[in-house]
């Protein structure tokens, strides 16, 4: 792996700086800060906690390259887990790490929270957007459908899931979420497909401190195996102001956006390998890292790159985090979803795409998170039987199975 990793936990901490930014029609731009509540608290030590063991299951995969939205995959399950209650809905709780809270305090949480940041920096754009969508000739529960639209601000709708574009109409909506950064998500839909739950969320911010795009230059970038590489090497206009700690292993730095509400973290090996410093990543370590930054000023080069990263399924990643009977047919899931009868219902694929490109301006990035719902079987409708070729046909007594009358109908045109 490069030595170099980004991890975008920062877009939704909340700073320690808040230094005010001038813009030219603006002017003085200071962030919209407030006491964060209890429960607020609990979510952001959620989100985080199960960001960083996301983050650890993605690490399993040797990539050397791959950006994720753990937010979104986050929102997207904390909107899947309000269809379940007992067992189920306590292992949901359980791998989102919603300790100590009920499910009600979690979603009012995740309520405040989604608003306050989209609004704490006025310079930076932030759009967390929800959406549902069942088959069409389901009745949602009302319940379920009042949690949605109140705590998740979803737009919940029926689509004929049997029209052969339905899925487009998905696809066009994450798009428009995404300022068109994530594009055709979905393939297909499935026959057994009931419901889809998707979180969408969109980012773009400028640094607080800029490149100078007449700096930026082809310059090695060194591997951890195989030689260097060239990339396109930006460096800041002057020396800028930048948070950095860590400890005796961990080398940490903090760049911020706009007000520094928002920020780029960058955790590097002091020595050897990213690999060696895995363990040190948790969420008690980033907390400490950032608290424990000192502020200094220097001149800052780093890459100029985009990146995007599909995965098709994270069944296997969130299975390994806890998530299991979500993942197979039980009755026990998906009980506070529909209304009526129905065959045991599972989640089939939960798909995340995200994007991110850093130039020397900002930083644009976007992910997506699908959660595919389907029951194993559906109902076929009544049998239909239609009698189109020659049959010999008779009458008899059932009880004694005297056959009273026997026949053919080859031809009914000739009658």
């Amino acid at each position: 792996m490069k030595n170099f990793i980004l991890l975008i936990i920062a877009f939704f901490l909340v700073a320690a700086s808040c230094n005010p930014v001038q813009d030219a029609d603006m002017g003085p731009v200071e962030a919209n800060l407030r006491q964060m509540t209890a429960t607020e608290s609990e979510v952001v030590q959620s989100n985080a906690d199960f960001a960083v063991r996301f983050f650890q299951e993605m690490e399993k995969e040797n990539l050397d390259n791959y950006f994720t939205g753990p937010f979104s995959i986050h929102q997207a399950l904390s909107m899947t887990m309000n269809g379940n209650d007992g067992d189920v809905l306590q292992e949901y709780m359980d791998v989102l790490a919603y300790h100590g809270l009920s499910k009600e305090e979690a979603n009012l949480a995740v309520k405040s929270l989604t608003s306050y940041l989209k609004t704490v920096d006025p310079k930076v754009k932030v759009n967390i957007a929800n959406g549902i969508w069942y088959r069409e000739g389901l009745k949602v529960q009302a319940t379920f459908k009042s949690e949605m639209q109140n705590y998740y601000n979803a737009n919940i709708s029926a689509l004929d899931f049997n029209e052969p574009n339905a899925h487009q109409v998905i696809n066009n909506w994450i798009a428009s979420q995404t300022n068109d950064l994530i594009k055709d998500i979905i393939d297909s839909i499935p026959r057994e497909a009931v419901m889809y739950l998707v979180n969408a969320i969109y980012f773009k911010g400028d640094w607080k401190y800029q490149f100078d795009p007449s700096k930026t230059k082809k310059a090695p970038f060194y591997p951890e195996q195989g030689p260097a590489v060239q990339v396109d090497m930006m460096e800041s206009k002057d020396r800028v102001g930048l948070w950095r700690g860590g400890d005796a292993k961990v080398n940490y730095m903090e760049i911020p956006y706009s007000t520094g509400q928002y920020q780029m973290a960058i955790i590097q090996p002091q020595s050897g390998k990213l690999s060696d410093i895995l363990p040190e990543i948790t969420h008690e370590n980033l907390s400490s890292w950032s608290k424990n930054a000192h502020e200094t000023s220097a001149i800052l080069k780093m890459p100029k790159f985009k990146m995007k990263h599909k995965i098709e399924n994270l069944k296997e990643q969130l299975e390994s985090m806890g998530l299991v009977t979500a993942f197979n047919p039980s009755p026990a899931n998906f009980t506070k979803v529909f209304e009526g009868e129905h065959p045991p219902m599972m989640i089939s694929r939960i798909i995340h795409e995200a994007l991110i490109e850093v130039d020397e301006k900002g930083t644009e990035a976007a992910a997506a998170t699908v959660v595919e719902m389907v029951v194993t079987s559906l109902p076929s409708g009544p049998v239909v039987i239609t009698l189109d070729k020659p049959f010999y046909f008779l009458i008899k007594e059932k009880s004694s199975g005297t056959i009273l009358f026997m026949g053919k109908l080859g031809n009914p045109a000739l009658l």
